[in-house]
Parts: structure tokens; C-alpha cells; sequence
């Protein structure tokens, strides 16, 4: 290859993350415009909504979550948090919130935790309607009057990622995932008719109980450990339609808050296994992409060493433009702020370091650690 075209290359990559990125979906956004424009169907007579929380030692979450729901302008018709074998006091924070509790017990052989406590968090449930909602989420005010609105004018399933807060400095070391994770879901490209999503946010997702029971539920993917990724595709399969949502000003989580292990563990469970379930064309752009962003601080580096003026300049020059581009991008995904964009390179070799440490589990030892369980990753 020529070496001034080889030079292009990052240029390249950061021009067609714009294309493919162009334009993320907030759901808020969608709901707005659906009211303004389209004959949705009324919430005057809403359908019943079970709100199903799966919960594993989430003492320190679910009360945020709780407190959310309560003060909805919609009121879900049921609570259900399925209590998955904690040993701290979850259940004694549901009972004394007087929310339905389901304790489970030992989890079956073949299951994973979360997708067993959403199972029997659906056979417990009496609406018509099901959100799933993880322990660490958090709805606005109108979060559930949102949501079942884009529910009832589209069908299927409608899975909304939240928007990411972080208090703690490590915790923004989420930054590369995050965008990794919007742009390999194929949502968000400067055409619309080529966004197909690949699959659907586990943390906030919203169904009918006959559409969920019509897929088999998580029964379907029951040994999954990307579990929402996993339904998505048996709903789709079945010829339902699955719609994707970031979810900025409407649902929101702090991930990890129990400190960096958490985050490692989490994770180096969930990425490697989902990257390889991406399709060729969008790995093939996060990998250039990730590649054109290093090459950035990379050329600075060599260049001041070398003593080559040149390459430092032209490595500062791709430094700044993939900074700005990384603070675009993540304003709608998380208060990271200004400084996670200047800091990317350390961002980034952060998301290197845990890729290649979740692939080594996944692929090569064959398991996982979350929550106190050995999941495995393969089949014997």
C-alpha cells in the first residue's frame, strides 16, 4: 500500500464512525415524535404493566429503582423483583417496601442466573405487558408512560440502553464499551433502511407475556450469558421486530459501583462473547476504528522520540479530531464528560486489556466469573 494512503487510513475510519453512528435513537426523542405526528394508540386505558426486576445481591441498587417506580405518572400494575440466592439483604429490602418477592432456589443445571430469575419473574407475572428492568436502573418520572408508549405503537420488543452515570473515576473507564456496544448493535447508520439491530438491551426491555411465552422466554436461551442479545435474535427469528433505544433523559444505571474488580468481571463476561456475534462489515469498523484511534498518540510518541516533527504534528492532529469525536458520541451515552475524551488513549488500552482478557476466558478457559458464580461459556 502506498505510504500516504496508508496515513489516510485513520482519517477513513474516523469518517465512517460518523456514518454508522450518525444517528443513535434516544427513545425520549422517538416518543416525542411519534405523540406529535402519529396515531399511537391511547394511554387514557393503558394495559397492565409487570415491572420484573431480577436481583443478586443488589442491596445497594434496588432502593434507587424502587424510588423511581414510585413516583412514575404511570403506575405499573405489579412489581416483581426475583430474589436470585442473595446473601446480603435484598429480600429484606423488598419485603419491607412491600414489592412482590420471588425467591428462588437453587439455579437449575443449564441455566444462567439472570436469565432464570427473568423466567420465573414472568410466570409470576399478571400484566399484559412485561419490562424487564435491571437492579442498577433508574426511570424518569415518565419512564414507564415513555416506554409503554413506543411499546404500543411498534410491537415486539423495545429494549432501551441506559444512559450511563459514573461518580467514580474508574468507572469512565466504560467509555470504549459503550460506544463499541451502540455501533456493533447497528442502530444508529446515516441510512436508516440498513439499521437492523442485532440484538437488544437487556437492562430495560418491554414486552407483550404472549410475544415473550410465543419465543419460549428465557427458556430459549436459558445457558446464555448475553442474554438479551441472545432473545433478541430467537424474537426476530419469529418474525417479530426488535427496537433499539439509548436512553438519555429517560432511563439511566451506574454500573459497577462495587469498584474496578466489578467492572473487570463485568465486563470480561459480557464483550468478547458479543463481538463475536457481530457481523463482519461493523467488526471490520471497530476494528479500524479502534486501530486509527491509537495511531494517534502512537505517532506523538514516536515522533518526539525520534525527534521527528512531522509525525508528532501529524499524531496530535489525529489525537485531537478522534477526542472530539469521542466526546460527540459519548454526551449521549453517559456523563463522561470532557475528560474521558481527552484521556481516551488510557480509555482505550483499558478496553484492549479486558477484550483480550475476556477472550482468554470465553474462548480459551471456557468460563466467566459474575456475582459469585463460575459461568461457563461453552459446551463440553
Amino acid at each position: 500500500m502506498n505510504p500516504d494512503l496508508f496515513k489516510l487510513l485513520p482519517v477513513f475510519f474516523w469518517l465512517l464512525l460518523f456514518f454508522y453512528l450518525a444517528k443513535i435513537p434516544l427513545a425520549i426523542e422517538a416518543f416525542r415524535k411519534q405523540t406529535a405526528t402519529s396515531n399511537c394508540q391511547s394511554l387514557l386505558m393503558p394495559p397492565a404493566v409487570s415491572v420484573i426486576i431480577p436481583a443478586r445481591n443488589e442491596e445497594k441498587n434496588l432502593g434507587f429503582l424502587l424510588d423511581s417506580l414510585a413516583k412514575q405518572t404511570l403506575k405499573p400494575a405489579e412489581i416483581i423483583v426475583v430474589d436470585d440466592n442473595s446473601s446480603d439483604s435484598t429480600s429484606q429490602l423488598v419485603l419491607n417496601r412491600g414489592v412482590h418477592l420471588v425467591k428462588l432456589g437453587p439455579l437449575p443445571e443449564g441455566w444462567t442466573g439472570k436469565a432464570y430469575a427473568c423466567f420465573e419473574g414472568a410466570r409470576a407475572a399478571s400484566g399484559q405487558v412485561l419490562l424487564f428492568l435491571d437492579a442498577d436502573t433508574r426511570l424518569a418520572d415518565n419512564g414507564l408512560e415513555v416506554l409503554l408508549g413506543l411499546y404500543l405503537s411498534q410491537q415486539g420488543f423495545v429494549s432501551v440502553q441506559p444512559y450511563h452515570i459514573m461518580e467514580k473515576p474508574y468507572e469512565k473507564l466504560s467509555a470504549f464499551f459503550n460506544l463499541i456496544l451502540i455501533l456493533n448493535m447497528n442502530i444508529s447508520s446515516y441510512i436508516s433502511r440498513l439499521n437492523r439491530p442485532r440484538g437488544a438491551f437487556g437492562p430495560c426491555l418491554v414486552c407483550s407475556k404472549g410475544d415473550y411465552l410465543s419465543v419460549g422466554g428465557h427458556e430459549a436461551i436459558k445457558g446464555d450469558i448475553i442474554d438479551d442479545m441472545a432473545l433478541a435474535r430467537v424474537a426476530l427469528s419469529k418474525g417479530l421486530q426488535v427496537h433499539c433505544y439509548a436512553g438519555k433523559g429517560l432511563v439511566s444505571f451506574r454500573m459497577y459501583p462495587g469498584g474496578l474488580k466489578k467492572l473487570v468481571e463485568g465486563w470480561t463476561k459480557n464483550f468478547a462473547t458479543g463481538a463475536t456475534r457481530t457481523s463482519p462489515v461493523l467488526f471490520l469498523v471497530s476494528f479500524g476504528w479502534l486501530a486509527g484511534a491509537l495511531s494517534g498518540p502512537l505517532d506523538v510518541a514516536k515522533g518526539i522520540v525520534s525527534g521527528n516533527d512531522f509525525l508528532w504534528q501529524l499524531g496530535l492532529g489525529l489525537y485531537l479530531i478522534f477526542a472530539l469525536q469521542v466526546y460527540y458520541f459519548l454526551r449521549k451515552l453517559g456523563n463522561f464528560g470532557v475528560l474521558s475524551a481527552i484521556m481516551y488513549p488510557l480509555n482505550l488500552i483499558f478496553f484492549m486489556l479486558i477484550f483480550m482478557n475476556s477472550l482468554f476466558y470465553t474462548h480459551l478457559l471456557g468460563f466467566v466469573h459474575w456475582k459469585g458464580r463460575k459461568i461457563r461459556t461453552r459446551k463440553n
